[in-house]
C-alpha cells in the first residue's frame, strides 16, 4: 500500500509539472530570419496578377489603401520571413502574420494555406508587403495563432538596422 501511495504521488507531480509547463509555454518564440526587397518591375507578371486581384476585389490578403494600383515602377515588394518555434505541448493552428502599416504601405498577403506549428517544432512563415514610394524596412508584425481554440498573439518588431 505504501508503494502504491508513493507511485501515485510521483504520477500526480508529473501530471502537475506537465500541465504547468503547458500553461507557461503558450507563447511562440519568434525570430526575424530574412527580409528580401525588390522592385515590382522585377516581377511584372506577379504584379499584374496582383493588380487584377485588386481591381476585381478578389485579393486574398489585406488591402491598406483603396483604389487601383498604378504602374509597377511606383512599388516595391518586401518579403518578411520569421522563424517561429512552438515550445508548448499543443499545436499552434492558423498561424499568420499581420503587419502594422505605415502611410506608404499598400497591401500585404501571406501564405494561402493553414499554417500549423506542431509542438516542439520550428517553422518559417512569410508575408509579402507592397509599398509605394520611399520607406524604411522597420515594421511591427503581429503573429496570431490558436491553441485549443483560443486566440493568442505575439508582437515582433522587425528591425534590420540593429
Amino acid at each position: 500500500m505504501r508503494t502504491f501511495a508513493i507511485v501515485m504521488i510521483v504520477l500526480v507531480l508529473i501530471a502537475v509539472a506537465a500541465v504547468g509547463y503547458g500553461l507557461f509555454n503558450t507563447t511562440l518564440q519568434v525570430i526575424g530570419k530574412d527580409l528580401q526587397m525588390f522592385s515590382a518591375t522585377e516581377r511584372p507578371a506577379e504584379f499584374e496578377q496582383l493588380r487584377t486581384s485588386v481591381e476585381r476585389n478578389a485579393l486574398i490578403g489585406t488591402q491598406l489603401k483603396n483604389g487601383q494600383l498604378k504602374s509597377a515602377e511606383n512599388y516595391d515588394y518586401r518579403v518578411y520571413t520569421l522563424r517561429v518555434k512552438n515550445n508548448g505541448l499543443v499545436a499552434a493552428r492558423m498561424t499568420e502574420m499581420q503587419i502594422a502599416p505605415l502611410a506608404q504601405d499598400v497591401l500585404y498577403y501571406g501564405e494561402s494555406g493553414e499554417v500549423v506549428i506542431e509542438p516542439g517544432k520550428t517553422r518559417d512563415i512569410w508575408c509579402v508587403l507592397l509599398t509605394e514610394g520611399n520607406t524604411h524596412d522597420v515594421r511591427d508584425i503581429h503573429v496570431t495563432y490558436y491553441l485549443w481554440g483560443n486566440p493568442h498573439e505575439v508582437k515582433f518588431t522587425y528591425d534590420n538596422t540593429i
